[in-house]
C-alpha cells in the first residue's frame, strides 16, 4: 500500500522572480537561486534542498537506529554536498559525511555508516522515483 506525505507548496507570488515561498509541513520559508543564476540568494536552492532532505533523513535514521539499539550515541552531524558532472553517468553526485560523537565501539560505527546507505532519501535517490505531473487553475 502506498503510504502519502504531507504536500509541499512552492508559490512564486507572480513577480517575475526566482524567489519561491515554500509551505512544508509547519514551517514557511524561501527558495532561491544565486544571483549568477539570476536569483536574489534569499534561501536555499532547489539542488540544496534535496541535500538538506538527505542529510536530515540520514541523521535521523541513525537516532532512531541507535534509540532502538540502545547505543550511546551522541551528537549526529551529517554534511551533504552536490555536485554535477555532464560527463558522468549518472551526473550528480551526494557527498555525504558522516560524523557521530559519543562512547560507540567501532563495530556499532561501522554499523550505523552501513544504515545511513538505507535512509529512506538515499534509497529514493539510489533508486529512482517517478513523477506524475497534471495541470491545475491556480485560484484567485
Amino acid at each position: 500500500m502506498a503510504s502519502a506525505f504531507h504536500p509541499v507548496i512552492a508559490d512564486d507570488g507572480g513577480q517575475g522572480g526566482l524567489q519561491v515561498l515554500i509551505t512544508a509541513g509547519p514551517a514557511r520559508f524561501v527558495a532561491d537561486e544565486p544571483v549568477e543564476l539570476g536569483g536574489t540568494d534569499l534561501g536555499p536552492t532547489p539542488h540544496d534542498l534535496v541535500s538538506a532532505g538527505l542529510a536530515a533523513c540520514t541523521s535521523q535514521t541513525l537516532r532512531l537506529y541507535a534509540k532502538r539499539k540502545a547505543w550511546p550515541l551522541g551528537p549526529v552531524r551529517v554534511t551533504v554536498t552536490h555536485s554535477r558532472d555532464p560527463a558522468l553517468s549518472p551526473p550528480d553526485l551526494f557527498t555525504r559525511v558522516v560524523s557521530l560523537r559519543g562512547p560507540l565501539d567501532d563495530e556499532q560505527r561501522a554499523r550505523l555508516l552501513e544504515i545511513a546507505e538505507r535512509c529512506p532519501v538515499h534509497l529514493m535517490l539510489t533508486r529512482g522515483a517517478s513523477v506524475s505531473t497534471s495541470l491545475s487553475a491556480l485560484e484567485g
